[in-house]
């Protein structure tokens, strides 16, 4: 589809009139595993569509043994259950199987043809030339990467940062942790509803089986300039021995491209939002005219009020309106889409244009959209 809505913003409580919803998409995190001899049970083969779906942790343990590094990405999704701080609600961990010789691009894009339904990627690879592969892949395809990395390497990373790939949220541990899956339990973290939002900040998230590191102060500028993150403890107090007066927590807020993470993931809602809303709306068969732009509007209406109760965008005030959707008219005004866009008139197509302010920055946000109901577009509106 033709859509150049930007930054935009959606809640997962958007549901189509017959159930559709998109909460599973996002409540689901695929981890992408090379599965070595001696990982899987005696007793177990891995399963021969190459992807195995696991709603908890006593699932993965059926298939791996403990000291396996899929068992330990595993634990660290499913774990996060029980933080109070930014609560998880996984769903499903899909594991997908990375074939021997297959690029990790070739096996994501096997991963995708045989279940699709994943917003977010995880590893078990430390290796920056792989982590960088994936990344690339989640730009491309609009999926979530949550990895981790070896600090001595962070900088075979940086053409990431000089890419502006803001699909990929890159953690750092010292070469004794990096079995820990603290990539893992930060993308179990960004399952919940809002992925932080105004509800609550991305950044300052505690995780549950991950060692908080203590880093020195280059160290801390080197990640900080990387937009890579990292996880330490925080004290008033300054030496050893003062864990006990602060908290554990994740720091480090933006994807590696250098926007806020907790914007990139509603942006990514809203987005899907409007791939399902205009799905709707085309659904309704809509002639083209002023009842089929009525019609439109209105469900746009009912979306900008679902992303004001959320707190994705501000609320109304007298002073100033939070959001203004409008849709162009097809013709009849100077305006009109047949009097300024004949390729689209000829098409078919409504125009949706105005803007809204966002909830986290309070930046206004201009909204373009082209619903274009040819069928090769509306095939590709959830690609």
């Amino acid at each position: 589809m033709a859509n150049t809505l930007l930054e935009k913003f959606f809640s997962i409580l958007f549901k189509l009139p017959d159930g559709r919803s998109m909460e599973d998409y996002y409540k689901t995190v695929a981890l992408i595993a090379p599965i070595a001899s001696g990982e899987l049970k005696a007793d177990k083969t891995f399963p021969e569509s190459g992807l195995l779906v696991a709603t908890s942790l006593d699932e993965v343990a059926e298939y791996f043994v403990e000291a396996s590094q899929v068992y330990k990405e595993a634990a660290a999704n499913f774990k996060q259950k029980s933080n109070t701080q930014t609560t998880s609600q996984i769903k499903y961990l899909f594991i997908y199987q990375k074939d021997e010789g297959e690029s990790y691009t070739e096996a994501l894009n096997k991963a995708k043809a045989i279940n699709t339904k994943f917003a977010q990627v995880t590893m078990t690879s430390r290796e920056a030339a792989d982590i960088v592969d994936v990344a690339g892949w989640c730009l491309l395809n609009k999926r979530f990467l949550s990895a981790t990395i070896d600090l001595a390497d962070i900088a075979d990373v940086a053409a990431l940062k000089s890419g502006l790939n803001n699909y990929a949220y890159i953690l750092a541990r010292k070469t004794a942790n990096l079995t820990e899956g603290i990539g893992s339990a930060v993308a179990s973290t960004t399952t919940k509803g809002y992925f932080g939002g105004t509800k609550g900040s991305a950044q300052f998230t505690q995780l549950v089986g991950v060692t908080p590191e203590q880093l020195t102060d280059s160290e801390i500028a080197a990640l900080d300039s990387a937009n890579i993150g990292y996880y330490s403890n925080v004290s008033p107090v300054d030496g050893g021995g003062a864990e006990d007066f602060g908290y554990n927590w994740v720091i480090g807020s933006k994807m590696i491209g250098g926007t806020l993470r907790q914007r990139m993931m509603i942006m990514d809602y809203i987005e899907k939002a409007m791939a399902l809303k205009s799905l709707e709306f085309l659904n309704t068969k809509p002639a083209y005219d002023e009842d089929g732009n009525a019609t439109l509007w209105g469900m746009l209406q009912v979306l900008g009020r679902l992303l004001q109760t959320y707190d994705l965008i501000i609320a109304d005030t007298e002073e100033l309106a939070g959001f203004v959707f409008n849709v162009q008219r097809i013709r009849g005004t100077a305006d009109s889409i047949q009097n300024n866009d004949i390729e689209a008139y000829n098409g078919k197509k409504f125009k949706v244009y105005g803007y809204y302010y966002d909830k986290i920055t309070g930046e206004k946000v201009e909204v373009n959209l082209v619903v274009d109901p040819t069928s090769m577009e509306v095939e590709n509106l959830l690609a």
